[in-house]
């Protein structure tokens, strides 16, 4: 029987198109995933004239590039290099900002969409490295997948259970198979982030600092607390490669494209009227009425100090949020429940789509 080991090695390249295999984090996968290797190769038949319908002479490669979508739980920090997850998020907003709380100690990452995420001040010309380790009978061997990009990112947060995340990647192209980078160490279990860990506000939220930099959020007794059966979050940008005459075969140039940000939020509760906080019912008939807009707020606290007074934490904040409609499970026997969905819209008071702000020890992104 030969071995099975797989796991992922994330590394940050300075220059995109050069492997980085040196400065990695481990990232816990749900399972093995192995990138889609696609290269476009196109026979040449014209170079013996009419013999050529004796069949092809050759197959000439155009370009190559790869994707996958990775599924994983969310930590606040990887293992072996703590910011990797955080790195992640920055490669697919474009931006982050950190700033030291210098009363307490921990790391604040604040990150949202960008219009040139590749300007100098932004990503520059990094990129990203998946290092795709698994047994090829008994050696274990190392595939870099480099020059990568992340264009969506999925939040899915269901009862008794840990934040899953689904991201969507892809990029240039592939190394050989190589020496097996060291065995991982991942992070500790006490900074995964869960639905413990989670509430999910609506109404007034306190956002410390100028926007959109900000570098706290508080909640007080503004806001409603809602409690969902489920949660999911699915944000998507519209990064394209593009293959020009550079003289390689593969794509050296990403850009945004005009179908821009966005992203979708749908929830599934009771549907009812409560005699305070957020009514389901009323939030639905607002939008029978009219176009209606809504804001939401996800937040994962571990309850693990990042510092010496505030814990590693995940903020979400959906200012303003449109309504799309709403799927019922009606029943005389079952209390009735509603999935609301929303579309997401950009907010000129806090100057974004969407912001994610992660707390943590890691100095940097």
């Amino acid at each position: 029987m030969s071995e099975n080991v797989h796991y992922l090695l994330v590394g940050e390249e300075a220059n995109r198109g050069t492997s980085e295999k040196t400065t990695v984090g481990a990232i816990a996968l749900n399972d093995p995933q192995f990138p889609n290797f696609d290269p476009d190769e196109r026979p040449r038949g014209e170079a013996r004239g009419e013999a050529s319908v004796l069949g092809d002479t050759l197959e000439i490669r155009h370009s190559v590039k790869w994707d996958r979508s990775w599924s994983f739980p969310l930590f606040s920090e990887a293992g072996i290099v703590a910011g990797m997850y955080g790195t992640m998020l920055k490669h697919f907003t474009g931006f982050a900002g950190s700033n030291e709380n210098a009363s307490t100690g921990q790391w604040g990452h604040m990150m949202y969409p960008v219009v040139n995420p590749f300007a100098t001040a932004n990503l520059g010309t990094k990129a990203l490295t998946f290092n795709s380790n698994m047994s090829e009978g008994a050696p274990t061997k190392d595939a870099a997948f480099f020059g990568g990009r992340v264009n969506s990112w999925g939040f899915k947060q269901d009862p008794a259970a840990q934040l899953q995340c689904n991201v969507g990647s892809f990029g240039q192209s592939r190394d050989a198979s190589a020496t097996a980078l060291a065995a991982p160490t991942y992070a500790a279990e006490n900074l995964r982030f869960s639905y413990s860990d989670m509430t999910m506000y609506q109404g007034t939220i306190t956002r410390v600092g100028t926007g959109p930099d900000f570098t706290d959020f508080t909640f007080g007794g503004g806001p409603s607390i809602i409690k969902p059966d489920s949660v999911d979050l699915q944000i998507g940008n519209s990064y394209t490669d593009v293959l020009r005459m550079s003289g390689q075969t593969f794509a050296d140039k990403t850009r945004l494209t005009s179908d821009g940000w966005f992203y979708d939020l749908t929830f599934k509760l009771d549907w009812e009227d409560p005699a305070s906080g957020f009514s389901s019912v009323d939030d639905f008939n607002m939008w029978v009425n009219a176009t209606s807009t809504n804001n939401f707020f996800l937040h994962w606290n571990t309850g693990t100090q990042a510092g010496t007074g505030d814990n590693h934490q995940l903020y979400i904040d959906l200012p303003q949020a449109t309504r799309k409609g709403g799927d019922f499970e009606l029943s005389i026997k079952d209390d009735s429940m509603v999935t609301l969905k929303y579309r997401g819209k950009f907010n000129a008071v806090t100057q974004y789509l969407f912001g994610i702000l992660l707390k943590n020890t890691a100095s940097s992104l």
